[in-house]
């Protein structure tokens, strides 16, 4: 009896230890692979094929590593997607708490609230990491607001549009406000279109208004009056005439600076720049001689050829060296360059005129901005001929610029590019 006992004990106790040692070994394997797994490699798997309840677990185990390691790469793969779509807006995008607690910031939010831009600042409070005073101080007091709030702030030169709207946690019971994200939007030139959209239409109306009501009148009185004598008629006719010539020359322009700005396709064609000046110059040194004005110019090569649109390169000469004429007193010079540079042509007038004050030296190329206002009436100026200009150095891809010293002079220079 007693050696039965013996010998089922030992049995059990073979058992026993057989058991524990798989048991040591499957704690080990799991110890080993868990510790992986919190070092993210979770391409690990239990290689146990214990049957029974350990089997079960090590299955349960690798199932539950491959649900976490799926939904590891979708979480990745949206946060991505999220990053991506935040870089590609062209506005700022800014996400906070209701503790005003930076959720999200994309890099142009940074930018324009002068964050430091290669600072993680999720997570922080954004009284301490948004530099732009102004911007915080006009959002702040909607923070966690339920109400959608829409902003315009100006600071400096720049104007922004800004959007603050609730974000919601959707609850199975109700909507639970997390914060607010607000979009950012700098409308500087924008404003600024509208702006000259509005000037200009105010000039516009201002500059119709004066020769069609001096016509409207001269016609009235010549239709009131019959009596009239043939000089006093004459001169009335010749204002009319005047003013409808003025009022002509104004459409032109108008017309011919929303052509330019349409920017409607150019035809571009083989030319030489010298021919195409000489042509303009003999047209406008008669002008100029009318004034006892002498004409120079200046050439370095007579064969200046480049792929360019005729009407628009003979329009700037026309402009630059009437403006000249129109603003050079009786008896004075204007001194003309032309040269071909490597990758463009340099085209300069020098005149002895009445000059331009420093303050008025960035407004010149405005529609309608005049310097003298009397004089230019008085020698027909439109007030469009240098914006005219502008746009159409603009076009070629050129740029134009002006040095002036009221009473000695001024001179205008234009870079147009060799189109390749």
């Amino acid at each position: 009896m007693d050696s039965v006992i013996t010998i089922l004990s030992l049995v059990v106790a073979a058992i026993s230890l057989r058991y524990a040692l798989t048991i040591r070994k499957y704690l080990r394997e799991f110890a080993n692979v868990s510790k992986k797994i919190s070092k993210k490699e979770f391409d690990s798997r239990l290689d146990i094929s214990t049957k029974g309840e350990l089997g079960e677990l090590s299955r349960n185990f690798n199932e539950m590593i491959d649900i976490m390691n799926t939904t590891i790469i979708e979480v990745e793969s949206s946060r991505l997607q999220t990053e991506s779509i935040l870089r590609s807006i062209s506005h700022g995008i800014l996400a906070v708490d209701i503790n005003s607690n930076i959720i999200l910031i994309n890099a142009k939010a940074k930018i324009m609230l002068n964050c430091e831009k290669f600072v993680k600042i999720e997570g922080r409070n954004m009284n301490r990491v948004i530099a732009h005073r102004e911007i915080l101080k006009q959002i702040s007091p909607f923070i966690a607001s339920k109400q959608n709030v829409v902003k315009e702030v100006k600071s400096n030169d720049e104007v922004y549009n800004i959007t603050i709207d609730p974000i919601y946690l959707h609850d199975v019971n109700e909507k639970i406000i997390i914060g607010s994200i607000i979009n950012i939007k700098n409308i500087t030139k924008r404003v600024l279109l509208e702006n000259m959209r509005s000037d200009f239409v105010a000039n516009v109306s201002h500059e119709l208004k004066t020769p069609i009501t001096s016509i409207s009148g001269f016609v009235e009185t010549l239709r009131l009056n019959d009596d009239l004598d043939k000089k006093t008629r004459n001169r009335f006719l010749g204002i009319i005439e005047t003013e409808s010539d003025r009022l002509k020359r104004l459409i032109d322009d108008i017309l011919l600076l929303s052509f330019i700005e349409n920017k409607i396709e150019l035809i571009y064609e083989e030319i030489n720049v010298y021919d195409l000046f000489v042509e303009v110059y003999d047209i406008t040194s008669y002008i100029a001689n009318n004034k006892d004005i002498k004409m120079e110019y200046e050439v370095n090569n007579k064969e200046i050829f480049m792929k360019t649109n005729r009407d628009y390169v003979k329009q700037i000469f026309i402009n630059i060296i009437e403006n000249a004429i129109k603003y050079t007193p009786n008896g004075r010079n204007i001194f003309i360059k032309l040269k071909s540079k490597k990758n463009s042509i340099l085209f300069s007038v020098e005149d002895e005129g009445i000059g331009i004050l420093e303050e008025d030296l960035d407004r010149i190329f405005e529609r309608f901005y005049r310097v003298d206002k009397a004089r230019s009436r008085e020698i027909g100026g439109t007030g469009l001929g240098l914006a005219i200009t502008k746009h159409i150095v603009k076009n070629l891809g050129g740029s134009i610029s002006v040095k002036s010293e009221f009473g000695v002079g001024s001179e205008f220079t234009v870079y147009i590019p060799k189109k390749k």
